[in-house]
């Protein structure tokens, strides 16, 4: 059988048949790999997706926790919590020796979330401080229905600034400190009352891109008297990107690019005090987005920028419908 299978060259010697069972070569290895590799990187790609999208929703989880807990905290004390503004956790209300002892310390109305003050987590997802936002008529108490402006001792009559009312605070309905121009005939409270109206803007883009609106914003007439509703609080995140936020340890990350969204959403340094955000530094909410392109623009209609911040927000119908629900007596 064997010599059956041997056949004789020309010299007469056997030949021996060739092996059968040769490897793959470089070059065929070299493909299957390349094969594989684009495999796993179109199975790897959408995993990554969905764990970034799996953060923004825990991420999302922990605002909507924080928004309830200062709906809560309304409905029990009749008012909204002021910022944290040294990072302890504690809202930083006004002290009881005060002119105003109503209001928030110093009558800045934008700082960390005071998250121990209602019981919530200190950070988002990414270990950054949530700031917050607060519309200053409802830092007031509003349930004392007797305390109106002009009946108290040191506050602000209609054209007038007494004390605890400064140059600062008199162009604005702050804490105890009657609205400029406003006629004697109406009654003025100094807390909140069922008619007072958010004064946090809100848009879902900068005004200079087509199609941009204001979903929350505060205007109002001659008398100062609201014609329609900004936000009564905002509670942000500033995303994974961190860009202008504070870590738990006090850390400040770097700011966002000048003119983007997120930096909108920054500190509004020049409108904390009188307390007040201007209708053209609005907080801006929008899809995210991650792959911009170089020379990017959020006031434009093309290339827009990085964004990350996420937030959430409530107007006046929302806070005193809550408050009415839980037996609360308002103006």
């Amino acid at each position: 059988a064997v010599a059956l299978l041997q056949r004789q060259d020309r010299r007469g010697g056997p030949v021996k048949l060739r092996n059968r069972c040769a490897g793959f070569t470089l070059t065929e290895i070299a493909i299957v790999m390349l094969i594989i590799g684009l495999a796993l990187a179109a199975t790897v790609m959408p995993v990554g997706r969905m764990f970034q999208a799996s953060q923004i929703s825990a991420n999302q989880e922990r605002l909507d926790t924080a928004r309830e807990a200062l709906l809560t905290f309304a409905s029990v004390n009749g008012r909204l919590p002021c910022p944290d503004r040294n990072g302890d956790g504690l809202e930083d209300q006004r002290n009881n020796g005060d002119p105003v002892n109503f209001g928030c310390l110093g009558n800045f109305y934008e700082g960390f979330l005071p998250w121990a003050t209602i019981g919530v987590a200190q950070t988002d997802y990414w270990g950054t401080r949530l700031r917050y936002r607060v519309s200053v008529q409802f830092t007031r108490s509003g349930i004392d229905p007797a305390w109106t402006c002009g009946t108290v001792n040191g506050q602000s009559l209609a054209g007038t600034a007494l004390a605890g009312c400064t140059s600062a605070t008199a162009g604005h309905p702050a804490p105890g400190c009657r609205m400029p121009n406003y006629p004697t005939s109406l009654a003025n409270s100094c807390v909140f009352d069922i008619a007072d109206a958010g004064d946090v803007p809100i848009r879902d883009g900068q005004p200079g891109r087509t199609g941009s609106v204001f979903l929350m914003n505060l205007t109002t007439n001659a008398f100062g008297q609201p014609l329609s509703h900004g936000a009564a609080a905002v509670v942000l995140s500033h995303g994974a990107n961190k860009f202008g936020g504070t870590e738990q340890s006090g850390t400040v990350f770097a700011a966002p690019p000048a003119g983007s969204d997120e930096a909108l959403n920054g500190p509004a340094l020049g409108a904390i005090a009188t307390g007040a955000r201007a209708s053209a530094n609005p907080f801006i909410t929008r899809p995210p987005l991650d792959n911009a392109p170089s020379g990017c623009n959020d006031n434009g209609n093309t290339n827009l920028c990085n964004f990350d911040d996420q937030l959430v927000y409530f107007g006046a119908n929302v806070l005193i419908s809550r408050m009415v629900q839980a037996g609360l007596r308002l103006r």
